[in-house]
């Protein structure tokens, strides 16, 4: 068949004839077949041929596209901008939705999932979230995270609250010392996010280690080759149990739990009153305000 690379189809030798040509069987019977082979290997209207090779549609839309009912279906833009999957989904990358997804059957998503809408569950079953144990938290939590401590048993979500005012951060390499003006209440594997800082190698969050009240260490991307011009602040992350109602064994509840020391600085809301079982401390630097008209009671 007489096609060059760009699939352009070329009459064989001998074509076209001029006026008063002889037709002889040569000529005609190799013609014929070029052409009878030629439109053998195109696309048939009516759905006939099957493909042998990729289709290059060269930057080219596929228009007036049916929506997919079976496997091995195309899907359509709408299909697409709006999915509804009867079967198993698995992504092993990134899913990104901007639309509602409607899911019928398995989601596996094995990397970050993306939704810039809601996500609605319309069944009588469940979510299962992750679970792990207090050492398998992941190294970078985002705000708003939440999980099952198998470790503690509990529901937890993450969130964060502003540190105490930053002194100093040098470093050694990509080890950074921050070092704050009080008493920082931290311990070590804390999560600390810090913002605002010059170099911008400062920046980031980070796992911590205390090496004193008012210092801690943590370990950069990259060296910043000085120490921080502008410190910035921080913010720490902390994972807290969800919910706070009373627990037990048994489907009973009747104990209601408290920590026994106060590491950060909280306000009690206007309107609200506030009781918690002693014994209980505050560490230096921390500041527990009552406001006018509400009470906390220390049993």
């Amino acid at each position: 068949m007489s096609r060059n690379g760009s699939g352009t189809y070329t009459l064989p030798a001998g074509n076209p004839v001029v006026s008063q040509t002889i037709i002889s069987s040569t000529w005609a019977n190799n013609t014929m077949n070029d052409l009878a082979s030629a439109m053998t290997d195109s696309v048939a209207a009516d759905g006939q041929t099957p493909m042998t090779g990729p289709l290059n549609l060269n930057s080219n839309k596929i228009v007036n596209l049916a929506t997919g009912t079976t496997s091995n279906d195309a899907i359509n833009y709408t299909q697409f901008n709006t999915p509804t999957f009867g079967g198993a989904v698995v992504c092993s990358s990134t899913l990104t939705v901007t639309g509602a997804t409607a899911l019928s059957s398995t989601l596996a998503v094995t990397g970050d999932t993306t939704m810039a809408g809601n996500l609605a569950v319309n069944s009588t079953g469940q979510i299962k979230l992750p679970n792990g144990t207090t050492a398998q938290r992941s190294a970078t939590p985002s705000v708003g995270s939440v999980r099952y401590n198998t470790t503690l048993q509990t529901f937890e979500g993450y969130s964060t609250y502003s540190g105490q005012t930053i002194s100093t951060i040098t470093n050694s390499t990509t080890t950074a010392t921050l070092t704050t003006a009080t008493n920082h209440n931290l311990t070590s594997g804390t999560f600390v996010t810090v913002s605002g800082a010059t170099p911008s190698a400062y920046n980031g969050t980070f796992s911590i280690t205390v090496t004193g009240d008012a210092t801690f260490t943590y370990t950069m991307l990259t060296d910043p080759a000085g120490s921080a011009s502008v410190v910035g602040s921080y913010k720490v992350g902390v994972w807290g149990q969800i919910g706070g109602g009373a627990t037990g064994n048994g489907g009973d509840q009747v104990f209601v739990e408290n920590s026994q020391v106060v590491t950060a600085s909280y306000e009690i809301p206007t309107g609200k009153n506030a009781s918690t079982v002693s014994p209980i401390t505050i560490n230096g630097g921390v500041v527990v305000t009552v406001p006018s008209g509400s009470r906390w009671v220390v049993l």
